[in-house]
């Protein structure tokens, strides 16, 4: 028999893995101005860069809750994390850039099981009500792998360039990886019972090319009511529509495809580096203080806004963090390059927008009970990723043709349709969930 690992346990080795791959995502907006001046590229060849990458990623999450029916999680998470360090040792010895294009995107694939598997399963090992703080420490152990990057990044950037810099990157990912393999369980049981009823695997390869409407065995979990209800779930087509049947998870899907126009990490992240490095000329060493300080609000931020989030209910705090992030985001445009104003302004700043995305997180899982849980968040990260590719390619396209203001405007704009989605959303909470969630 193989014993689930405890959740504090699972939490902090889901949490490290998560931030070693958010340190990739802070090292590439160091790496993007050396690349735009190494190969003469423009803002909008970086915004299809990041499209691209993000895209391929993205499209890998709606297959988990598929591979979750099959799989056990930790060895998702455990084999993403492997391959992922894989991609980033190949960008290592890349000489041109769709050579670092295709790293970044087997990085961007093995990243891809950390939010919708990761969430999921700890969304199921944690009780109700300590949900938002699971997700939220979830997020910010990712956000923690960013805070030195500014200054070990740049450093090592200065003393060994950034391919080797990006390969000494993936040293820790395979590290994380194989702890994830070893150390993190799920109950097993139920699932070998079935295998050893299920037949030989060639009658399993059969029946499985010859059915589309397959009711696929789920590994067992510790929770009694998921493995009640996994029983009861029949297919993921219909998990599917059943999830987009449903008007305020609709909203909520919603919400994430219009503020990702503001994504931290992925969008808002490198085009403010890039800003301050071109229009606003600020150097290079001051430009890494004030993104650490953009970063460190990306570690404290998801812990506080998660404990609210339990407290006050998901929708009021989301609701109250899209404003602030629009008012911040167009703060630091009035700003310009006054050191004065940006340096009070970008750790609250880095607090509020990096804060939406665990909380819309465990209001997803709140409203999505039971088995819908892992659809619902395959579906949501397909949908969050996939749009952010669209909104990457807009953004950079915004400051090629009207430059930096323009797209800070448009991206403040996504936090306000954002907010009026989620401000549709009934009070109530759905079956299942736990009180305060609204």
């Amino acid at each position: 028999m193989v014993r689930a690992s405890s959740p504090r346990l699972t939490l902090a080795l889901l949490s490290t893995s998560h931030a070693v791959i958010h340190a990739q995502s802070a090292l590439m907006p160091l790496i993007y101005p050396i690349i735009i001046a190494q190969y003469a590229l423009a803002p909008s060849d970086i915004g299809l860069f990041i499209a691209v990458t993000t895209a391929v990623g993205g499209s890998m999450q709606l297959l988990y809750g598929f591979l979750t029916r099959h799989v056990a999680r930790p060895v998702l998470l455990g084999a993403g994390q492997l391959l992922f360090g894989a991609g980033l040792v190949s960008g290592g010895v890349a000489a041109s850039p769709g050579q670092l294009l295709a790293s970044i995107s087997a990085a961007r694939v093995g990243a891809s099981p950390q939010h919708p598997v990761g969430n999921a399963l700890l969304s199921d090992v944690w009780p109700a009500q300590r949900r938002g703080f699971a997700i939220s420490a979830h997020i910010s152990g990712g956000n923690v792998g960013t805070v030195l990057v500014p200054f070990v990044g740049l450093a090592l950037i200065g003393a060994v360039g950034w391919n080797a810099t990006l390969a000494l990157f993936g040293i820790p990912a395979l590290i994380a990886g194989s702890l994830i393999l070893i150390l993190v369980r799920e109950d097993t049981r139920a699932y070998r019972a079935a295998a050893r009823e299920a037949g030989s695997v060639r009658g399993q390869v059969r029946a499985l090319l010859g059915r589309s409407d397959l009711r696929l065995i789920l590994v067992r979990e510790d929770t009694r009511a998921y493995r009640a209800a996994a029983r009861e779930a029949g297919s993921v087509r219909g998990q599917v529509r059943a999830l987009l049947g449903r008007s305020d998870l609709r909203l909520i899907l919603s919400a994430s495809l219009v503020a990702a126009g503001g994504r931290g990490l992925d969008i808002v992240a490198p085009f403010m580096l890039l800003y301050m490095r071109g229009p606003l000329g600020i150097d290079e060493s001051t430009t890494a203080l004030l993104y650490a300080l953009l970063l460190v609000g990306a570690v404290i931020g998801p812990l506080l806004a998660g404990v609210l989030s339990d407290r006050f209910g998901r929708r009021r705090t989301l609701v109250v963090y899209y404003l602030l992030s629009a008012a911040g985001v167009l703060a630091f445009l009035a700003a310009g390059s006054n050191l004065w104003l940006l340096v009070p302004l970008l750790l609250p700043f880095g607090t509020a927008v990096f804060s939406e995305s665990p909380v819309l997180q465990a209001f997803l899982a709140d409203r999505a009970v039971g088995p819908m849980r892992d659809v619902a968040f395959s579906v949501y990260f397909t949908f969050a990723f996939g749009i952010g590719s669209f909104w990457a390619l807009v953004v950079g396209n915004v400051v090629t043709w009207f430059d930096y203001p323009a797209a800070f405007v448009l991206m403040a704009a996504s936090y306000l349709g954002a907010a009026l989605l989620l401000g549709r959303v009934r009070d109530g909470v759905a079956r299942g969930a736990p009180a305060g969630t609204t």
